[in-house]
């Protein structure tokens, strides 16, 4: 009995590192995939399409400023009011996003794909980065940056996250105004569009195939 109680603690010890493991791996994949559409379609053409990446993109164009050392930063400082204001397991959650996100921005070269047509790049780089975040988001996990807000407000105040977080992108593609014209903002709305509607398109594709 002992022998057999052993082996199942055992079996089950593997299965769960397994679990966790292929979960990691999937999550690698998702956040390179936000990286790729960052590095190779969106800085290439200095378009933010909101959140923490599309402010450093903003100080790439205007500052030169490496994407994704500006992400890091962003994140830890969001890492850091996370861990003052919401529960221990979601920032321990959004720590993981948060580090891995700008070591994959750091090692995915910046290459302009499709350099002869902005419009084309854009709608590329928001349907990968919407499946990107599609994944992240049936993992119950997150790449950090602009998301923690949203949660605080959430918490302290009732308002719905997404309403926070519309907010949030939509100063950030403002800011494509200030940095560059007006195209440059109509192609950020659009992306922000586009990856809403990749993200969902994604999660129904997903749902159907689980039936």
């Amino acid at each position: 009995m002992l022998q057999k109680y052993i082996h199942d603690i055992v079996i089950s010890m593997k299965n769960k590192k397994q679990r966790l493991s292929s979960k990691l791996l999937i999550m690698l994949v998702a956040l390179e995939l936000i990286a790729v559409s960052l590095n190779m379609f969106f800085e290439p053409h200095s378009i933010a399409a909101g959140g923490a990446t599309g402010i450093a993109i903003l100080l790439q164009a205007g500052w030169k400023i490496p994407t994704f050392i500006s992400v890091l930063v962003i994140n830890i400082v969001m890492l850091v009011l996370a861990y003052l204001h919401l529960d221990r397991q979601t920032t321990i959650k959004l720590a993981l996003g948060s580090f891995l996100l700008p070591l994959m921005l750091f090692i995915t070269p910046v290459i302009n794909l499709i350099p002869n047509n902005r419009v084309i790049s854009i709608i590329v780089g928001s349907i990968i980065f919407g499946i990107g975040l599609a994944i992240l988001y049936a993992l119950n996990m997150s790449s950090g940056g602009t998301t923690v807000p949203p949660m605080i407000i959430h918490k302290n105040f009732g308002i719905e996250k997404y309403i926070s977080l519309f907010i949030i992108d939509a100063l950030v593609c403002l800011g494509n105004l200030a940095l560059g014209d007006l195209i440059s903002f109509s192609l950020a709305v659009m992306s922000v569009g586009i990856s809403s509607l990749s993200i969902k398109g994604f999660t129904f594709f997903r749902k159907r195939i689980a039936q």
